[in-house]
């Protein structure tokens, strides 16, 4: 079999790892009104279709614009409370879903070291000239909603799509031309194989990406519970 060499492979990372794997890379949390001045994270990917890492940080009070780019994150562990320019507030918990999309304004704060699985995406036009808010979805939803045809929208705007969906044995996750997808696994299990023969186990706890024009196969052995991102149309690079 011959595989063309620019066929990019998908990334994945367990569960154990996802979870409580090693953290390796510092990242500075300025501003920061108060508590602990870095982060720690570990890279999954990084390149056009966008940013995907496992990320902690301890207690704080941070700061943010989103004047770059959007962020989709599912929480893993830790407490905390996100905060509108508005004043509306959100509480984050182990398996709730956060977007900050591109011109949200607000803070963190952080009680108990928040662990997560996010991505940032670049938007693309037309781009909000105000704040926006944030979009929550608290845990009982991710986990347990019904999906009516197999999916529940959480979020949809210039900085990607966000959704909870089901996919039965036999199946596969939608895919989207010139769109990555980036998963973290609910519940379920299913193997991935990239089309030079590479094979990926997911199960509940794990995190993958399947970059834009990414090819290969899925076997779902037990109906998946996903949440899965798709990003804006490819960033290519100059």
């Amino acid at each position: 079999m011959t595989v063309d060499p620019r066929t990019p492979p998908s990334v994945h990372l367990g569960p154990h790892q996802v979870a409580r794997g090693p953290l390796p890379e510092k990242i500075s949390m300025e501003p920061v009104t108060e508590g602990a001045p870095y982060a720690a994270e570990r890279t999954l990917l990084d390149g056009p279709d966008g940013f995907f890492a496992v990320w902690a940080c301890d207690a704080g009070v941070y700061p943010r614009v989103k004047d770059r780019r959007g962020s989709f994150m599912y929480i893993l562990s830790g407490d905390a409370t996100i905060t509108d320019a508005d004043g509306t507030s959100h509480e984050l918990t182990a398996d709730s879903v956060l977007v900050l999309p591109y011109a949200w304004e607000g803070t963190w704060r952080i009680r108990e070291t928040i662990r997560k699985v996010y991505l940032h995406t670049t938007p693309v036009p037309p781009l909000p000239g105000a704040p926006v808010p944030c979009a929550f979805t608290p845990t009982e939803q991710v986990l347990h909603a019904p999906l009516p045809g197999g999916r529940a929208v959480l979020f949809d705007g210039p900085d990607g799509r966000c959704a909870v969906l089901a996919c039965e044995p036999g199946s596969a996750p939608p895919t989207e031309p010139g769109r990555a997808v980036f998963l973290h696994v609910l519940d379920g299990d299913a193997t991935v194989t990239d089309a030079d023969g590479t094979r990926h186990e997911l199960t509940t706890g794990s995190s993958a990406a399947l970059p834009s024009g990414w090819t290969g196969t899925w076997d779902v052995h037990r109906t998946l519970r996903t949440l899965a991102i798709h990003s804006t149309p490819r960033q290519d690079t100059p």
